[in-house]
Parts: structure tokens; C-alpha cells; sequence
């Protein structure tokens, strides 16, 4: 399946991560750190975006970006671009720096942005570089504590979800963080909803995305509909399509739930294959067979947008 384009309109808040390649080292001391928080802030002069946390590892960064007119696309690019030539030039190396493009996950600030600040803060933690995260210096925490200053940092936004001013806020914003090093709540932020692999917020605010976004919103189809409706047409049980033999009718039919369960997204073709009695090689050849066939045969490109069109009423 093609990849998704980026989500962009101004205001929105991404969960950015950025691996370095091979998971090689993309800071090896405090120079190279100090150096890609400079170009941090001259992207942010440049760009008028605002960044709410960030953690540097060794082999990784993480970012929290609130972004205006500029994409982020563009943001990232440059700051990847401007870093790699930096740090090879520095180092004596060549060759890319960073694994393939970041990974961006666009949040509802509103239930996520605060939980994620403190899941960036707690991150050293977790890699046993610190026994607290005020004792790391490459984190935005000891500036979220007033304990340094970084005059392009953000927070005020994210200080918000601690109710209250001042230096009670600072000491109650450290201890949320510490919370944050039991499991009782966690959550996944390198990943997006069940709605939009993009997007890790509840639908009413995946809906509001696309639209601002200016793309056409997709509900989540889960598997039972896509099962329902291929029975349904082409009036076959599924115990006849799970039957041995060459029936052409229920081939074809396998073959455009195949199809479903992959633009969908809604299931694996492993799963299908296990309810089915077919390996996932099979299954794989006769989508793209289906796929080459609607290029050239207007009827059959015809029934599978109308199988989908039925799907997301």
C-alpha cells in the first residue's frame, strides 16, 4: 500500500522521533548536543514553530513540535540536513547520519501533550543514564523546573494540564514526571489510534485532523464487516471458501477479501489465511494478480471501489 501523505495545518502537535542509522551514535559528546540544540533554535527564527520538549539520546532524539505555516516535513528536513553536514564534517565521516526519514505522530494536545512531555523527561530514565531526570542535561526537563534557561522552549502550553502558577507548578510538574516512572500509566506514543496510524487522539479529533488537513476522513472497518460483506456478495458461506480445491468463484472471492483486509487495514492477511486453511504467499499473489487485472479491466476496477464504497457508508 502506498504510504500516507503528511498530515500539515497550523497548530498542529507531532510526536517526532528521529533514529540514527544502523542505530549508530548521532551524539558523542556535549559539543554535538549543544550544536544540534543551536540549530534547533535557529530553525525555530527561521520557521516560527515551537518545540515543547525534546530528548537527546545517543543513538536518538525526540521531539514534541507545535508547527504554524511551515510543514514540518520542511522543519525536519533542514534540521536533518544542516546536523548530518555538521556532525561528518566535525567528525571526519561521511554517509547518512539518521535512518531514513523521521517518524511523526500528530496528538490531541489536549488529552496527550502533557503525558508525552513527561514521557520524553522520563526516557533517560528508562535507559539508565540517570537516576533522576533532573540530573540529565539533554532533556527539556531542568528547564521545565526552572533549574536553566532555554529561551526557545515552550511551555507554557503544556503547563496548563498542572493547574496551577509559579514554583508550585515547577515542583508539581517534577513530581508528575517522577510518576511517570511506574507502569501504571503509560502509553504508547510511538504509535497513532485505531483510526489513523498518524494520529493518537479520539475520532471526533482524527475527524477534525482530516478536515483541517483538507483530506477525506476514513472510519475505522473492522474485520467482522469486511467477512459480512464478502459472504453477502458473493453468496458464498465461509466454510465453502475455506474448502480445498480450484472453484474459481470462491478464488475470486478470496482474493477480494484479501484485497479489503490490506486497504482496510482492518486484519493480516495471516489472519485471514489461518481462517481460510491458505499460507499468506498465496493469498499475497492473488491480490496482486486482482490488482493487475483492475489496471486493465475497468469492470473489475469498478467492483472493487464499489466493495469499498459499501464499507465506508
Amino acid at each position: 500500500m502506498a504510504r500516507k501523505p503528511r498530515l500539515h495545518f497550523p497548530g498542529a502537535v507531532y510526536h517526532v522521533t528521529l533514529q540514527g542509522n544502523a542505530r549508530q551514535q548521532v551524539f558523542t559528546d556535549a559539543i554535538d548536543r549543544t550544536r544540534f540544540l543551536l540549530l534547533i533554535q535557529e530553525g525555530i527564527e527561521k520557521f516560527g514553530h515551537r518545540v515543547h520538549a525534546y530528548c537527546l539520546l545517543a543513538d536518538r532524539l525526540r521531539l514534541v513540535v507545535e508547527v504554524d505555516e511551515v510543514p514540518l516535513a520542511r522543519i525536519m528536513q533542514q534540521l536533518g540536513f544542516r546536523y548530518t553536514r555538521w556532525f561528518n564534517d566535525w567528525h571526519g565521516q561521511i554517509g547518512h547520519l539518521f535512518q531514513g526519514r523521521y517518524k511523526a505522530i500528530l496528538i490531541d494536545p489536549e488529552q496527550y501533550l502533557l503525558p508525552l512531555v513527561r514521557d520524553l523527561h522520563v526516557n533517560p530514565l528508562r535507559e539508565r543514564l540517570a537516576a533522576d531526570p533532573m540530573h540529565y542535561p539533554w532533556s527539556s526537563h531542568r528547564a521545565y523546573c526552572g533549574r536553566e534557561t532555554v529561551p526557545w522552549l515552550s511551555r507554557e502550553r503544556t503547563f496548563l494540564g498542572i493547574e496551577d502558577t509559579g514554583i508550585r507548578a515547577l515542583m508539581k510538574f517534577h513530581a508528575y514526571v517522577n510518576e511517570g516512572l511506574t507502569p501504571a500509566e503509560t502509553s504508547d506514543f510511538s504509535t497513532g489510534g485505531s483510526y489513523d496510524p498518524r494520529i493518537l487522539g479520539e475520532e471526533d479529533f482524527v475527524r477534525g485532523v482530516m478536515k483541517l488537513s483538507r483530506q477525506k476522513y476514513r472510519p475505522k472497518i473492522g474485520a467482522e464487516r469486511v467477512d459480512r460483506l464478502i459472504q453477502e456478495r458473493f453468496r458464498l458461506t465461509e466454510q465453502e471458501l475455506a474448502a480445498p480445491g480450484k472453484n474459481r468463484a470462491c478464488a475470486d472471492a478470496r482474493a477480494c477479501w484479501a484485497w479489503l483486509y490490506l486497504e482496510t487495514g482492518c486484519a493480516t492477511l495471516t489472519t485471514l489465511g489461518d481462517r481460510l486453511g491458505r499460507d499468506v504467499s498465496s493469498l499475497s499473489s492473488a491480490v496482486r494478480r486482482l490488482q493487475l487485472k483492475a489496471k486493465t479491466d475497468p469492470a473489475v476496477a469498478d467492483r472493487l471501489q464499489k466493495l469499498l464504497n459499501r464499507l465506508q457508508r
